[in-house]
């Protein structure tokens, strides 16, 4: 079995150093650093990034002063001095890259002590996270603390996020690596007879043998033409109980973690023959995140990457617009900068790792295709493996 790659010490002290010097130069005293974990895979980059710490205690309502803010881990990070990680549970001390932790259920006041142990307190503090934090949660911190000025600054750890280490890279290899497998296992099943909810087990035990989980996954299966048939439910979004049945295209989008790091990916097959029409939609779908990639090279603004998709569908007789306004995005411990949207000037840079994708739609029939790439000195270079084209 191969050897999971991992991160040091030292590169999670190095983040730390890095966000320091960009809170400094931001105008901020430190940092308060937020995240959300606890069954919820939605807020926990922040935190894992800079610390290594993930709560998998589930948020529950508060119960002052028996509890308040489970599963929510937060990082106080003064510019000069050490940083204070205060959790919700206990730590393996030899993986956490801070030396100072505090271990408490009621979290809200423990926070507050670690801010003026920082002598951050009257001070002006960045805030990494605020959205993955309560509404009252945040008051009562604020309340706290008269006098201490509160900022939100998510582009600090967005802009450091962006750009993956080496060790990063190894990781979200793997990562792509697992979701390709199960969404090639997925596909593989997916046949005539066959319910959405089926064909979800088979991915989620592929994924479960590798150390994997899901993230979220969109179904749907249909038929095109004039009287066309949309199936997909919406929670959970596998839980159609039509089976497949021939004439059918069915389409999937996959995304998970491993090792807290993220893989989406998206594929369509048809269920027996494809039609004509079946396949222009699926093939259309291609092009455009090709046309995509094609445009991905250091220097290269997101909106150019965003804007050759686009022109590729229009080209080709698609409508550019669907669910989601952008051709993709970021990825690493969450949907990372930059998206692929039309106005965005973020320039790309080697080291990212970056999501293709684009979900079309033409007289009933759907097409859904995403691929991931690393961005190189030269381009980029394709990291999901899933087969393309099942007709």
């Amino acid at each position: 079995m191969a050897v999971a790659p991992s991160i040091t010490i030292a590169e999670f002290q190095e983040r730390q150093r890095r966000a320091k010097a960009a809170a400094a130069a931001a105008g901020f005293d430190g940092l308060l650093v937020i995240s959300r974990g606890g069954g919820s895979v939605d807020r926990y980059a922040n935190v894992l990034y800079l610390a290594n710490f993930y709560s998998s205690f589930p948020f529950i309502p508060d119960r002052r002063p028996d509890w308040s803010a489970r599963g929510h881990p937060m990082l106080v990070m003064p510019n000069q001095g050490d940083p204070i990680l205060v959790v919700d549970m206990s730590v393996k001390a030899n993986e956490i890259p801070v030396s100072n932790v505090v271990q408490a259920d009621d979290v809200l006041p423990a926070v507050v002590k670690a801010i003026k142990d920082a002598k951050l307190a009257g001070k002006h503090i960045g805030v990494a996270g605020a959205d993955a934090l309560p509404w009252a949660a945040f008051r009562k911190i604020e309340s706290d603390l008269q006098g201490t000025r509160f900022t939100p600054c998510d582009e600090i750890l967005d802009k450091l996020r962006s750009v993956k280490s080496p060790a990063e890279i190894a990781i979200l290899r793997r990562a792509s690596e697992i979701g390709s497998n199960a969404i090639e296992a997925m596909m593989d099943f997916a046949e005539a007879g066959r319910t959405h909810g089926e064909i979800m087990g088979v991915g989620l035990n592929a994924l479960a043998r590798e150390g994997a989980i899901m993230y979220n996954n969109f179904m749907a299966s249909g038929r095109g033409g004039n009287a066309p048939v949309y199936i997909a439910n919406e929670f959970p979004t596998f839980a159609s109980k039509e089976p497949l049945e021939e004439g059918q295209w069915f389409g999937i989008g996959l995304s998970g973690i491993f090792q807290g790091y993220y893989f989406d990916h998206s594929r369509s097959k048809p269920i027996g023959n494809a039609s004509h029409p079946e396949i222009e939609s699926f093939e259309a779908s291609i092009a455009a995140v090709e046309a995509g990639i094609a445009a991905i090279k250091p220097g290269a603004r997101a909106g150019d990457v965003a804007k050759a998709g686009f022109k590729k569908l229009v080209d080709l007789g698609f409508s550019p617009h669907s669910d989601f306004s952008g051709l993709g995005h970021g990825i690493g411990l969450g949907w990372d900068a930059p998206w692929l949207v039309p106005d965005e000037t973020w320039v790309i840079e080697p080291g990212m790792v970056l999501c293709v994708e684009r979900t079309v739609e033409k007289h009933g029939f759907v097409g859904d295709f995403e691929e991931t790439v690393l961005v190189t000195e030269k381009g980029c270079e394709k990291i999901s493996k899933a087969r393309i084209r099942r007709w």
